[in-house]
């Protein structure tokens, strides 16, 4: 399959990079500066792109069969949303056209019809990550009213560097996953292999799925 990668340099990207090529898919990995990527591979083509750019962004997106955002708030909301809309807008001309957004976590719910942005669990979070949890927020807002071929796919509330186990659970519905000791927690490794299994599974479409050990 032909893959449209966008942030491949951020921390789950480049892991969605590397599961990806080892499926053998054939990956276009696109980043505003994709210096970073030192990856080399015979099924791959890192590009420069600026999804910032209304212009060039619709011609990126005609050739792959699924796209995959991987974009982080972490640069700037104001831009992460802007950039977000504006794939919103080009994809919304190419109906059917499959993408996945990897999510955030305050987006998962805890309680029926209850965001973890909205609540109590938010008094854990520190306050310098509080407006890009709200960012993804308003993103998720925006691909559910839209008519997107959409999977939105959230991790757990805390996601860190760590091994590829193969050994996590997804839950079926939007839930916020927790463990035996009451957190809830994924490396980037299994998140990565999670979300790649989910292009061939197609179990979540215009659905919001998430993950957690």
């Amino acid at each position: 399959m032909k893959i449209l990668l966008i942030g491949a340099t951020g921390n789950i990207g480049q892991r969605i990079l590397k599961e990806a090529l080892n499926k053998g898919h054939k990956v276009t990995a696109i980043a505003r500066n994709p210096d970073p990527l030192k990856v080399e591979h015979p099924n791959l083509e890192i590009l420069k792109a600026d999804l910032l750019n209304e212009t060039t962004l619709p011609a990126l997106l005609k050739e792959p069969d699924l796209i995959i955002s991987a974009m982080s708030a972490a640069t700037g909301i104001e831009q992460f949303e802007k950039a977000n809309q504006n794939l919103i807008t080009a994809l919304e001309q190419q109906p059917g056209k499959r993408i996945i957004f990897v999510g955030g976590a305050g987006n998962s719910e805890v309680a029926p019809g209850v965001r973890a942005m909205n609540s109590p669990l938010m008094d854990q979070v520190p306050e310098d990550w509080k407006p890009d949890i709200y960012s993804h927020g308003r993103v998720l807002d925006a691909i559910k009213n839209s008519n997107l071929n959409w999977t939105y796919f959230s991790p757990a509330m805390f996601v860190a560097p760590g091994e590829r186990t193969g050994k996590y659970r997804i839950a079926d519905t939007n839930m916020m996953i927790f463990d035996a000791n009451g957190e809830s927690k994924i490396s980037y490794e299994d998140y990565a292999a999670a979300l790649v299994d989910e292009i061939e599974n197609k179990q979540f479409l215009k659905q919001q799925f998430s993950i957690g050990y």
